[in-house]
């Protein structure tokens, strides 16, 4: 069950397909440049409509300052004391789509096993995602600075002459979605999940960042069975609890109403997420499904959470209470935070202190069957990037100095 880090589908696409009970419709949007949006790579385009080599007067101001910005010429697009590629050995694609791939990815001399993210430079300058593909480091530099338990990590990042690489921590057990397809969660399963995702939603607004993107893709598990949020593409940093944002960002079926709404919005969004996420590991289902997304956002506005009456009367409540569509209301929202939520009935049984220790065990745990050891590993044996299409010029090779 091996999948990508970071969700990489196309601005406005298809999110995959969480359950055979889920029509294949919750689509994904991302800013406009206004904002930061997620870095785009290797939509494997051919060269034939492609110059041999790329202009500098096809890009926008973003490409023009980074490099007035640079302190002399680059001779080497590495960075001193950085990975490089030649340390790894690239095998297996874990996930890949218009916004780029993730490689397993075993490292040469320490045998340690890593998901390295690809992205092309060129697919980068033409779509005006070089601001984003910094914005995307540094957040991610931040999430890992903190050590914490549930939040995946950055080990480094690299460049050479064709692409930027992310080298991030693998997490073998894959994503949620792919995970409830292969077992049927008690509400207990669920508790423990929830909560894990909890400690790190609050370790990331503390951190002042909202994820804008949650969702089960984009919650993986490690070899001890825990979760993990991934993908900061689409996150917002520098951000309070008192702030709001207007940028419509994230999957539609996730994405709560006052971001359609655009009066403004704050890190509730993200509460508004989790409450989607328990709800479709409880039922197997999205609470608002339309094929149509007009009448998709309707639902997500206006219509009620119809819950069976099979669910216990606590994990009604905290669904009703994170799905509030006023966000003043939910559960969650203002300075308070987690603190709110980790008091609901839902968790009665759950011993907050002991989980961010990870001194509970997970209610699934991954075997040595999963690729967790490198030692003749198959699936680390060649290397899988894509030939670049263009030459990227020593000019603009300057754009990316500092990556």
């Amino acid at each position: 069950m091996l999948r990508l880090y970071c969700s990489i589908s196309a601005s406005v696409s298809e999110a995959p397909d969480c359950d055979a009970g889920m029509s294949n419709n919750s689509g994904h949007i991302v800013p406009n440049q206004e904002e930061e949006s997620e870095p785009m790579e290797d939509d494997n385009s051919t060269s034939s409509s492609l110059p041999s080599e790329l202009n500098i007067s096809e890009f926008g101001s973003d490409v023009a300052n980074k490099i007035q910005g640079a302190e002399g010429p680059s001779t080497s697009p590495v960075e001193p004391g950085s990975p490089s590629l030649d340390q790894f050995n690239l095998g297996q694609v874990l996930g890949e789509g218009g916004f780029g791939k993730v490689f397993l990815a075993e490292h040469k001399n320490t045998e340690v096993l890593y998901a390295i993210k690809a992205l092309k430079k060129e697919q980068v300058l033409k779509r005006g995602n070089l601001d984003s593909v910094f914005h995307e480091k540094e957040i991610l530099q931040r999430v890992s600075s903190a050590n914490h338990p549930f939040l995946v990590s950055l080990h480094g990042t690299f460049q050479t002459a064709s692409h930027l690489f992310y080298v991030m921590e693998y997490l073998p057990g894959g994503d949620m979605c792919d995970f409830i397809r292969s077992v049927e969660l008690e509400e207990p399963d669920v508790m423990f999940y929830t909560a894990c995702v909890v400690l790190g939603l609050e370790a990331l607004h503390h951190l002042g960042i909202v994820h804008r993107d949650l969702k089960l893709e984009n919650l993986l598990l490690d070899r001890d069975g825990y979760l993990k949020i991934v993908d900061f593409g689409l996150s917002k940093d520098r951000f309070g609890y008192s702030d709001r944002t207007n940028t419509m960002c994230g999957t539609r079926t996730y994405m709560a109403p006052e971001i359609y709404l655009k009066h403004g919005y704050g890190m509730a969004v993200d509460w508004w997420a989790l409450g989607i996420t328990i709800y479709v590991m409880l039922l197997y289902e999205l609470p608002f499904n339309n094929k149509d997304p007009v009448e998709q956002m309707n639902s997500i506005l206006y219509d009620d959470i119809i819950l069976p009456e099979d669910l216990s009367e606590d994990a009604c409540t905290l669904i009703q209470e994170l799905l509030e569509k006023d966000p003043e209301f939910r559960l969650g929202s203002g300075d308070a935070g987690a603190e709110m939520i980790k008091e609901h009935p839902f968790f009665r049984d759950m011993d907050w202190d002991h989980l961010l220790q990870r001194r509970i065990t997970a209610p699934y745990v991954l075997g040595n069957e999963d690729h967790l050891e490198s030692r003749e590993n198959p699936e680390c044996q060649a290397p899988a990037l894509t030939p670049p299409a263009v030459r990227i010029p020593s000019e603009l090779q300057e754009a990316f100095r500092g990556f």
